[in-house]
């Protein structure tokens, strides 16, 4: 009976391991750093728009904002996937007008972190509005569409 329990937790644990692996791979393979940042960006935005609908958290929700303009602005360093996929005569293009909307995002951001700090959540609801304008449109033109 020992030896059937140690042989179960044996074979359950190679089973874990090598599911594990095999995610880890899978992940490594779709990899990039920009995918990270805008990962942080949208884990970010989903709370930002419960917390900035209180204006008792526009402390907090400035610090979020503060989070996403860091990834936004690291995310200007980098050139999304999807480029590889494009006409060769159209990359330079493609990531010249990713990088413009990137700016614009950075700029709403920044708008919206000001709004926070001046407790103007009007203003603030106005702002995460176009963000979501713009996150939605930007994501049409540079974010490869999912695989189904």
């Amino acid at each position: 009976m020992k030896y059937r329990s140690l042989l179960t937790l044996a074979i359950l644990l190679s089973s874990f391991v090598g599911l594990n692996t095999a995610t880890a791979a899978h992940h490594e393979e779709g990899h990039t750093e920009l995918g990270e940042q805008m990962e942080v960006i949208g884990k970010t935005f989903r709370s930002l728009r419960r917390a900035v609908r209180d204006p008792a958290k526009n402390a907090e929700s400035a610090a979020m904002v503060g989070k996403m303009l860091k990834a936004a602005k690291s995310g200007l360093d980098h050139e999304p996937a999807w480029k590889a996929e494009q006409p060769a005569g159209e990359q330079a293009d493609f990531v010249a007008n990713f990088k413009k909307e990137m700016k614009v995002f950075v700029q709403i951001l920044t708008d919206l972190k000001a709004a926070l700090e001046a407790d103007n959540n009007d203003k603030a609801n106005e702002l995460i509005e176009s963000l979501r304008d713009q996150q939605r449109s930007s994501h049409k033109d540079f974010k490869k569409p999912d695989e189904d």
